[in-house]
């Protein structure tokens, strides 16, 4: 059986380009005409991703005739004229919620329809996962062991954070996960000024060692903020998702990286133009740092795994032939050495997790036969212990294996098959325009992007999954893409008069909430059109000018 992992990255309004990627591969799986199966049973997402992700899980694990309204939540749905809301009566945040509040509401979490059916694409769960950022932090206490003060400990907040479901058919319509799945992605969704924070009661037992007051609900309150602020290409929280799953490294596993905004940095343009003359221009930039980290984690984590495990294998083919004593079995005192030295390590990393296994009357030795017994049927090794021919000597090889796994933090640890979707270097989707919220001004802007994502999956299906998936692709209309250069002038007229209406609005609000002197105030009706009309102007200008 082949399993895909789906990783959906963040983008605004290029959510439209990842919703059609993930339309191709559930429909490319859900229509396999391979015998071998193939199924999807871990999806993970980030801000758009989320939502994307949400709706995915809703089509595989309830209703598979939802597939269809992924393109019309985001080409028909996800429009200025309702996002742009300047007479909705919070205004936390630039775009109104409510929008995707409904959105879920009516697909994520809606009661039971006649036709709910699960999809043959999804496995027999699914796991579900979204990046958030924690808005106050998860603090903790952290031993680091000082040489001068051991039981001393330093404090910290962490605001990187995650929500994880899991999901079977089992999880009909009308469970009240999907209520929590759909608060989750709205959470993970609501990027900061445009969307305001969103609260979700959690678990203490979800932040093992942290310092949380429980309250009378048993839960513990946290703000969130957009999960990509931290995390936008959240391959660490799938590959943690599905390693959650026994015997998860004898499966074929595919993962599949839906990245509508993947850039590559040139040399030599680091800082050329000096630092940032203004506060805006600051926080443009740190904007783009806290971006750019949040993507950048997981792909530096994923490829030093990967490059660890490739060597750790390549050491593991040679050592029969590098030290044959390790495989004699009359080299008892080396035999010994390495045995002591795997119980050593077996014994600090029970202690680290918190020393006890449930039911082992001696945690150590039972941690670590699991972990030798986890070795020798593991394909990475196992081709090699079976050339050896003594008991001994596959014993002795695989508690040096142990030792070596931890050393690098490699244990259950595999090395990452992923599959890129995205578009070409040279291509720009429509929705790039406006920092990724251009799409949302223009139907035809999403609706390009939504086939420019099926399309690319459909390549990455074809030129480099065949071997497991081959499936009929749709009409040559849902995959042909045109060459759109979007700008301000481009945007419908109503849609432009939706944003100028909601400048006006702001800068109302803004101008309400001024307490000038009573001088200044008694000449109200003087100054304020004239500061009104100026930052009206302003917002608008950078906006005709932004790409």
């Amino acid at each position: 059986m082949t399993r895909i992992a789906l990783v959906l990255g963040g983008g605004a309004s290029l959510g439209s380009y990842i919703g059609g990627a993930v339309t191709e591969i559930i429909r490319a799986v859900e229509t396999n005409r391979q015998r071998e199966t193939v199924v999807i049973d871990v999806i993970t997402g980030a801000s758009a991703g989320a939502l994307n992700a949400a709706l995915a899980a809703r089509c595989l694990t309830v209703n598979r005739h939802l597939l269809p309204w992924i393109e019309r939540a985001w080409v028909d749905g996800a429009d200025a004229s309702v996002l742009l809301n300047p007479a909705r009566p919070e205004r936390e945040g630039w775009l109104d919620i409510s929008v995707l509040d409904e959105l879920t509401r009516t697909l994520v979490d809606s009661d039971a329809a006649s036709d709910d059916e699960a999809s043959k694409a999804a496995g027999k769960s699914v796991r579900l996962g979204f990046t958030l950022a924690n808005l106050y932090g998860v603090p903790y206490d952290h031993r680091y062991r000082f040489l001068n003060e051991p039981e001393r400990s330093f404090g910290s907040r962490v605001h990187t954070d995650n929500i994880r479901f899991d999901l079977t058919t089992k999880s009909r319509a009308g469970d009240p996960v999907w209520g929590e799945v759909a608060d989750a992605a709205v959470a993970s969704a609501s990027f900061p000024f445009a969307f305001p924070p969103r609260r979700i009661g959690r678990r203490k037992a979800d932040y093992p060692g942290a310092r949380l007051h429980v309250g009378p609900d048993g839960k513990v309150d946290m703000w969130y903020l957009d999960g990509g602020l931290f995390d936008n290409a959240p391959l660490g929280l799938a590959r943690d998702l599905v390693e959650l799953e026994p015997g998860h490294r004898s499966d074929d596993r595919r993962y599949l990286f839906v990245e509508p905004g993947l850039e590559s940095s040139g040399p030599g343009t680091l800082g050329s133009d000096g630092p940032p003359g203004t506060l805006t221009g600051m926080a443009s930039v740190l904007a783009r740092a806290v971006l750019g980290q949040g993507a950048a984690r997981d792909w530096m984590v994923a490829n030093r795994i990967n490059s660890r495990l490739e060597i750790l294998q390549a050491l593991v083919k040679r050592l029969p032939e590098l030290a044959p004593e390790l495989t004699d079995p009359q080299a008892l005192a080396l035999g010994r050495y390495i045995g002591e030295l795997a119980e050593h390590v077996a014994e600090i990393q029970v202690a680290a997790d918190g020393g006890d296994i449930e039911g082992a009357d001696d945690p150590v030795v039972d941690y670590l036969d699991s972990q030798l017994e986890r070795i020798e049927i593991d394909p990475a090794y196992s081709g090699t212990l079976s050339r050896i021919d003594s008991r001994a000597g596959r014993a002795r090889l695989a508690k040096l294996i142990f030792v070596l796994e931890a050393a690098g933090g490699l244990q259950d640890k595999d090395v990452l098959p992923l599959y890129l979707v995205a578009p070409e270097t040279s291509e720009s989707l429509s929705g790039d325009f406006l920092g990724h919220f251009g799409g949302f001004f223009n139907r035809e802007w999403r609706a390009n992007d939504f086939r420019a994502g099926r399309r690319d999956a459909r390549r990455v299906i074809e030129e480099t999954l065949s071997d497991v998936i081959s499936y009929d692709p749709g009409d040559k209309a849902d995959y042909r893409v045109e060459k759109i250069d979007p700008g301000f002038d481009s945007i419908p007229a109503a849609g432009r008069a939706r944003l100028k209406d909601l400048v006006d609005a702001e800068a109302d609000r803004v101008l309400s909430e001024l307490r000038p002197g009573p001088i200044a105030a008694a000449f109200g009706w003087a100054w304020k059109p004239v500061v009104r009309r100026w930052a009206a102007e302003r917002t608008m200008t950078a906006l005709r000018g932004a790409r």
